[in-house]
Order: C-alpha cells, then sequence, then structure tokens
C-alpha cells in the first residue's frame, strides 16, 4: 500500500438508520481514500477467538476472518451488497504482508486494509484516508482505542425520522423481537450520541439531512484531508453502484442520494403527546437544528414527566399485536426509567 506520510485514520459511528452506509459508499470512489466494502467489527472478531490472539497462527486468524465476515467479501444481504471477491487471493496476499510479522490487533486491522487495496481497484494508488465503518458505538470505542490517532465521523438525523425509521424498517424485515427493538432504538439515539459528543476535537457530524448539499461534502473533504471530488456524490463499494439496504422502502439505482427520504409524509406513527414526549428525551439534538420548535419550558417537563409512564403509539401496537409476549411490558417498564433518567 502506498501509504502517504500523512495518511489518516477515521471511523464512521450512526445512531442507526442514518445514512452510514451511504456515507461510506460515497467515499469508496473519492481519490486519496481507502474504505472496505462495509461494515467492520473488529471487537467482535478478537472476542470469538477461541485461544489468546498471541497464540493464534496468521493462516487461522485470517481463515477465521474470512469465514465470519463474508458480509464484506461474498455478499451482505442486509446491506444489499455482492462484493465478490476472492477469498483465496485475499487471503494469499494477506499471508505474504503479514510474512515475517508478529501480528499485534492492530496490525492484523492494518494488514486488512492492506491486503483489500491489493486486489481492489486502487491497487497502487496513494491514499491520505483510511476510513473505517465500525458502526456501533461498541465497536467505534474499540477502534479508537486501537488508533487513538483516529478522527470520528457521526452520522445523525432528526431523532423523530430516525426511530420512526428504525422500528418501521426494522419490523417490516425481522417480524420479531418487538418491545426489544422499540427500547434499543430508543435508548440507542440518545446515548450513541452523547458517545460522541466526548469527541470535540476530532468529530466531524454529517447531518442526512444536509448531506447531498456540495458545501457540505466540501467541508467533509477538507475534514478528511483530501480534495473534492465529483465521485463523493455517488454511492458505490468496491466500484460497484450502490442502491440501498434491503430495509430502504425507496432506493435509486444510480448511486445517487434518494431525496424521497425528506420529503414530508402525513404523521400516522407519533401522537401529540408521543411527540412532545420524545422531544424532550431529544433534547440534545437542538444543538444541531432540530426540534427547534420544541421550547424546555418548566410547564414541558412536568408534563413529560407524567408522559414517561404512558406507552408510545408504536409501544401500544406492540401490545396488540403481541399481548401475551412478557418482553413488551419488560422493555415498556426499561423505556419508562430511561425516560425519566433524563429528566
Amino acid at each position: 500500500m502506498k501509504q502517504d506520510k500523512q495518511t489518516k485514520y477515521f471511523t464512521i459511528l450512526t445512531t442507526g438508520r442514518t445514512g452510514s452506509d451511504y456515507l461510506q459508499s460515497c467515499l469508496d470512489g473519492v481519490p486519496g481514500i481507502l474504505t472496505l466494502p462495509g461494515q467492520t467489527y473488529y471487537k467482535n472478531f478478537f472476542d470469538s477467538l477461541k485461544k489468546d490472539f498471541k497464540n493464534i497462527k496468521n493462516e487461522e486468524l485470517i481463515d477465521f476472518f474470512l469465514i465470519k465476515y463474508t458480509n464484506l467479501f461474498i455478499e451482505d444481504k442486509i446491506e444489499n451488497k455482492k462484493a465478490n471477491i476472492d477469498i483465496v487471493k485475499f487471503k494469499k496476499i494477506f499471508l505474504e504482508i503479514s510474512k515475517n510479522q508478529k501480528l499485534t490487533k492492530r496490525i492484523f486491522v492494518e494488514n486488512i486494509f492492506k491486503t483489500y487495496l491489493n486486489i481492489s481497484k486502487k491497487k497502487n494508488k496513494k491514499f491520505k484516508a483510511i476510513v473505517n465503518h465500525s458502526h456501533t458505538v461498541t465497536e467505534t470505542d474499540f477502534f479508537l482505542e486501537l488508533f487513538p490517532e483516529s478522527k470520528l465521523l457521526v452520522t445523525i438525523r432528526n431523532p423523530l425520522e430516525n426511530l420512526k425509521s428504525g422500528i418501521e424498517n426494522w419490523r417490516k424485515y425481522e417480524k420479531k423481537y418487538y418491545g426489544e427493538r422499540n427500547y434499543f432504538y430508543t435508548k440507542r439515539i440518545l446515548y450513541d450520541l452523547r458517545f460522541a459528543k466526548r469527541f470535540k476535537r476530532k468529530v466531524f457530524f454529517v447531518k442526512l439531512e444536509n448531506c447531498f448539499y456540495k458545501k457540505e461534502k466540501l467541508k467533509l473533504s477538507k475534514f478528511l484531508g483530501v480534495k473534492y471530488s465529483n465521485k463523493i456524490n455517488i454511492a458505490t463499494y468496491n466500484g460497484k453502484i450502490w442502491i440501498g439496504d434491503k430495509l430502504s422502502q425507496n432506493r435509486t439505482t444510480d448511486g445517487s442520494f434518494n431525496y424521497r427520504l425528506l420529503k414530508p409524509k402525513k404523521n400516522n406513527f407519533y401522537s401529540q403527546k408521543d411527540i412532545s414526549t420524545l422531544s424532550y428525551l431529544y433534547k440534545e439534538y437542538k444543538k444541531f437544528g432540530y426540534l427547534n420548535k420544541y421550547n424546555l419550558s418548566f410547564g414541558k417537563r412536568v408534563r413529560y414527566f407524567f408522559n414517561c409512564f404512558l406507552p408510545l403509539e408504536f409501544e401500544k401496537k406492540t401490545f396488540i399485536e403481541k399481548p401475551l409476549k412478557f418482553d413488551n411490558y419488560k422493555f415498556f417498564i426499561k423505556r419508562i426509567i430511561l425516560c425519566l433518567c433524563n429528566l
């Protein structure tokens, strides 16, 4: 890998359903940037090893990695990607790069990037930015431990639209979990943002509603330390056009931004009480220009306290659909506690 002396590392965190895969795909074709064709879960990988990392041979490590993360090399069904990377060739190159090296976890990750470069269309190109897609807080925190010099990219969205998209799309695709998924997204949207805000000096927030504007892409390019390229407007993975994940109900076919996501829709998901309750819960998003119509008066706070104990419309739906499913009520109680803890 012709790595520029000034090469910097970045990793992408998302609060869920906020365009992190779109962001990564837009960076795929940009000169000076190297990114894998999907999300990476390095912590999960190292934690799942049956032996101590130091006692595992290089060949065993790469074999397990290739088997465990077919989403990066063969097919990612949820993200709707078919990379079709030759894993036999990938293994061979990885072992050549790692030959005579005593692998640490950091070097292992670096060599995964170097190997991918060798079989991608960007071979022999110089890079100024290596962008990882850690996706979750747990994986992001781990990547930042391995690469403490990394800067952070965070995709965000209007929290009410974020929550709606997460619950509705996963419900259609998954058809299970119900109450657990409701609670998971309600909490994630708040606490993932708080995690990101700890990195004030090295974080760039990408708002879904603005991410397609050229001025935003120029700012992003500057943050990444690369020249602006029109290729940043087309979503690809390993050079192939990406049309969106399986969960998305609307897609584009040319890799362009899906403007239909931003069209106002009739609200049939939240009640006015829901909007009041969730707007208070997600008040930290006001800093990013969201929920500006909602004020934080004492009266709103009192109303929020009492509303915490009442089920939200999507919670009511889970009670009706699965009235005997205990988890629906367990996670409803956990959501009440979550709201009270953020009074």
